[in-house]
Formats: structure tokens, sequence, C-alpha cells
């Protein structure tokens, strides 16, 4: 069984004395996101990257399912648009998971 790397973010606090080319060498920044993390002082890594990452050899319908409908009753049901198209709503959550 391949395992799929697992992404995490982590917040990087950047010292103030650092400039920003040497946080641009060091964490491989942009050099417009090394300014922002030099005026906030912090940054997130893997910000913009997913954190799951859903292996297709082992990809479980049943999960998927129950979970899609899980997350449609926990944030939808109340809405009369989503509660018309609820089995459509499921059903692209799980073609996305796959």
């Amino acid at each position: 069984m391949n395992s799929v790397p697992e992404i995490r973010r982590e917040r990087i606090i950047v010292p103030p004395e650092m400039t920003k080319r040497e946080i641009k060498e060091k964490y491989g920044l942009s050099t417009r996101r090394a300014r922002e993390a030099l005026e906030k002082w912090v940054f997130v890594r893997n910000y913009s990257k997913r954190q799951v990452i859903i292996d297709p050899e082992n990809f479980d319908p049943a999960v998927s399912y129950s979970t899609a409908k899980r997350v449609y009753f926990e944030n939808f049901s109340w809405r009369p648009l989503a509660q018309s198209i609820k089995e459509d709503l499921i059903q692209e959550a799980v073609t996305r998971m796959f």
C-alpha cells in the first residue's frame, strides 16, 4: 500500500531582523509573500496546498458518501435551494473527493 504524502500547514514566526531577501531564500517565498511575512512577522507554510489528498487506489465510496452527507446536513440542509438539489450536491462532493 502506497502512502500519500501528508501536507501539514505550520505557522512560521519570522525574526524581525531578517531582510526580505533572506526570508525569500530561506523559505522559498515570492517577493510579495516575503514582504507580507516581514510586515506580519509570521507566515503559514503550505497555506495554498490541499491538506487532504485522496489516494485513488484506496478510494472508498461508502465513506465518501457518508462524509458528503454529513457536510450537507451540517452546512446546507436549512437552505431551500440546497434542499431542492440535495442529491446533486452530494454527488458533486463525492466526485470532487475522487
